[in-house]
């Protein structure tokens, strides 16, 4: 255990130990990452291409097999629709005259019957003998080659009457044991093709045809598909019934289940897995399955791999011995840099390091002397940084209480003037300019009230009619229902503002005012401010709503700047481009229309505060 520990302490301390180790690591994780990759692409790559070939000569071999399947319907048709060949096996079957030999007569008819049969021994030299049977089974009529031992009847055909399903006249295929004296044990595998012979007029069976089939019928197309991977072949067929398998040598225990349709898919059992492709022959319904060991396939995939892997053992071994060798002299300079820092640590900041090269450990060798050099002069900065924060917090303190005390004087005046001179206008003007101060104290992003809004603004006005007398006509309405909607803090004095500053300026006669909140919709609240000023020229108007202000560096609680573009710049940070200020020139004058949503203020808990005075600030 305490070597371990000891071992892990001398990782931990040593860089070149932990670059080696995480380098080794990497290289690893990425050998055994993009090998793993490659083993699938390249498995993946192999298997689609074994598919398609395997798919494909698969498809060929079921197209052979097909053409062969026609012959036999092709026979059969020439014997199920010859209507000599119905009359010929139904005089077989009736009764001889009084004055006929039974006997004779069935010779002479087989004669006939083996006249018309005659092709059938020439071009298929595959079939190895043709029965027709009547309908209890008796054997009408056989012609054989290459079978020295026929078939018994009627239990031959009895056995071939057991696996024809129903009364189709359609060719039924099975595959049978037969005696044959040429094979060792006597019986040999045949496949059998029988098909009911209908009655053309009547429709009714009149009789059976059986063809016993050599299997090299599908043996010789069915062998180059018989690869060395294979695990067998396997003929269906129309009922889904195996027909003809063909299998290798050591047997693989896979049986492939037939799946619908034609294409390739996987099938595995306990030691490999396989590929296996099922082709159907659509006319006749017949299908085959053949199945390819996948095990070839992998083992390539599996050698990509293990190259991937050691190729990245060897790099490790090549990266472990170039970091040996080299980090002596690389990292000579971030040692003697380390064992300076150790000293720094200790206490001592008259440390100095050689300069040794002028790569990125030079540069980090100079930049250390550096700091220590001006360590005590960046520690007295800091010290003259702290007082002047702290001295700096003191004034913006004392900035604040300012207002508050001009406030509070306000008030103080107000009384002297209603108590000592009783000028209830002065004291009123006193009071509104006391009111106007006293909100605008609040920080801009404080909520308010369209109510307290237009408050502060006939505070405004109150101080701007004792200016201009009986030449300012204001005229202030609000919609019912309005009081408490919500807005945004000193929204309105800078519009109405702007109207006293340059509007009525220059002005000697009649000036009017129209401030008019109302709904629009029912989220939406417009207030217009129209007077009939001198104007503003269309350009400037356009300069004016193009301006935007950048607020960075502010404190929330700090007072902001108040103007017409504050104001445009606040309601589009608050309420989005959906809403805003639009300014309109009149014939006289101009129109100011503040867009904003309308959202009713929540019910407060305190009582409001009343516009007079009460009490100091």
């Amino acid at each position: 255990m305490t070597k371990w520990r000891s071992l892990i302490r001398y990782i931990r301390q040593k860089f070149k130990v932990k670059l080696i180790i995480s380098l080794s690591v990497i290289i690893t994780v990425c050998s055994v990452v993009i090998g793993y990759i490659s083993y699938r692409i390249n498995l993946q790559l192999f298997e689609d291409e074994i598919s398609n070939q395997y798919l494909k000569t698969s498809e060929q071999t079921m197209e052979q097999i097909g053409y062969k399947i026609q012959d036999i319907y092709r026979i059969t048709d020439f014997i199920f629709f010859h209507p000599y060949v119905e009359q010929l096996v139904l005089d077989m079957q009736a009764e001889a005259g009084e004055h006929e030999s039974a006997a004779y007569r069935n010779y002479q008819l087989e004669r006939e019957l083996a006249k018309v049969l005659l092709p059938i021994k020439s071009e298929t030299p595959y079939i190895r003998a043709v029965y027709i049977t009547d309908v209890r089974g008796n054997n009408l009529f056989y012609s054989h080659s290459n079978m020295l031992v026929p078939p018994q009847f009627p239990e031959f055909y009895n056995q071939v009457e057991k696996g024809i399903p129903g009364s189709s006249a359609e060719i039924v295929w099975q595959r049978l044991k037969l005696p044959d004296e040429l094979e060792p044990s006597g019986e040999k595998s045949y496949l059998v093709a029988a098909r009911k012979l209908m009655s053309t007029k009547q429709y009714r069976q009149y009789g059976t045809i059986i063809l016993i089939i050599d299997e090299t019928l599908f043996e010789e197309s069915l062998n180059p598909l018989m690869t060395a991977r294979a695990t067998g072949l396997h003929l269906y067929d129309q009922y889904n019934r195996l027909l003809y398998s063909l299998e290798p040598r050591q047997p693989t225990g896979l049986m492939p289940e037939l799946e619908e349709g034609t294409g390739t898919f996987i099938q595995s059992n306990s030691t490999a897995d396989y590929l296996t492709v099922t082709s159907v022959y659509e006319p006749r319904g017949f299908k085959l399955l053949s199945s390819v060991s996948l095990s070839g396939i992998k083992e390539k995939g599996r050698n990509v791999y293990k190259l991937a892997l050691v190729s990245g053992f060897i790099s490790i071994l090549l990266m472990t011995a170039s970091i040996s060798f080299l980090s002596g002299k690389m990292l000579k300079p971030l040692l003697v840099l380390v064992k300076a820092m150790h000293r720094v640590r200790d206490g001592n900041f008259r440390v100095a390091i050689p300069k040794a090269s002028a790569d990125e450990f030079g540069f980090l060798t100079d930049s250390f002397n550096r700091m220590m050099s001006h360590i005590d002069t960046l520690i007295q900065e800091a010290y003259v940084s702290k007082l002047s924060e702290k001295e700096a917090e003191l004034k913006a303190l004392q900035a604040q209480l300012n207002p508050h005390f001009l406030h509070n004087t306000l008030n103080t005046i107000y009384w002297k003037i209603m108590l000592l001179y009783d000028d209830e206008e002065t004291a009123s003007l006193v009071t509104s300019l006391s009111n106007l101060l006293k909100y605008s104290l609040e920080p801009v992003s404080t909520p308010s009230t369209l109510q307290e809004e237009l408050a502060q603004i006939r505070n405004y006005i109150n101080i701007q009619e004792a200016r201009y007398g009986s030449n300012l006509h204001v005229s202030i309405t609000m919609e019912e229902g309005l009081e408490q909607g919500r807005m945004q803090r000193l929204l309105l004095q800078p519009l109405v503002e702007n109207v006293f500053v340059h509007a009525f300026r220059d002005m000697s006669g009649e000036k009017r005012l129209s401030i008019r909140a109302f709904r629009q919709g029912e989220d939406r609240l417009r207030i217009d401010i129209e007077d009939n000023g001198c104007g503003m020229p269309t350009e400037n108007l356009h300069v004016l709503l193009r301006k935007r202000l950048t607020a960075a560096g502010r404190r929330p609680e700090e007072r902001e700047s108040i103007g017409i573009n504050n104001v445009i710049r606040r309601i589009d940070l608050v309420y989005g481009d959906a809403y805003g200020l639009e300014i309109h020139p009149l014939r006289e004058g101009t129109r100011v229309s503040l867009k904003l949503p309308f959202i009713v203020e929540e019910e407060k808990t305190d009582e409001p505060e009343d516009a007079d005075f009460t009490g100091g600030g």
